[in-house]
């Protein structure tokens, strides 16, 4: 089925990128409306390439494995503070405080 139409290279991409609040069925529906035609998946395809090319865009190098080298030592570095949180979450903060506390005196006398 031919189309009457036809939109310009990366049109859905932009509109998908100029709803950063909307979730992906609100952006359907409005593209619907102005008549572009888009899937769930395709939202969240283009919002996960988009988040790709931000954490690599601002890393050191243009090699291919540099940057996807960093990209995993950041991706470990998030998983890394979400499990601090949970772990602070689980013991109180309190508590969490006075750990803290007793590790920088302890890394302050080693130094």
């Amino acid at each position: 089925m031919p189309r009457n139409s036809k939109l310009p290279l990366g049109a859905k991409a932009a509109f998908v990128r100029s709803n950063p609040s909307a979730t992906a069925q609100e952006i359907v529906k409005l593209g619907k409306k102005q008549g572009i035609t888009l899937t769930a998946g395709h939202v969240y395809n283009i919002r996960a390439d988009d988040k790709k090319r931000r954490l690599t865009s601002d890393l050191p190098g243009s090699d291919a494995t540099t940057r996807a080298t960093a990209a995993t030592t950041r991706s470990a570095s998030t998983q890394l503070d979400a499990q601090l949180r949970t772990l602070v979450i689980r013991i109180g903060l309190d508590r969490a405080e006075q750990v803290f506390s007793e590790l920088k005196s302890t890394l302050s006398r080693m130094a």
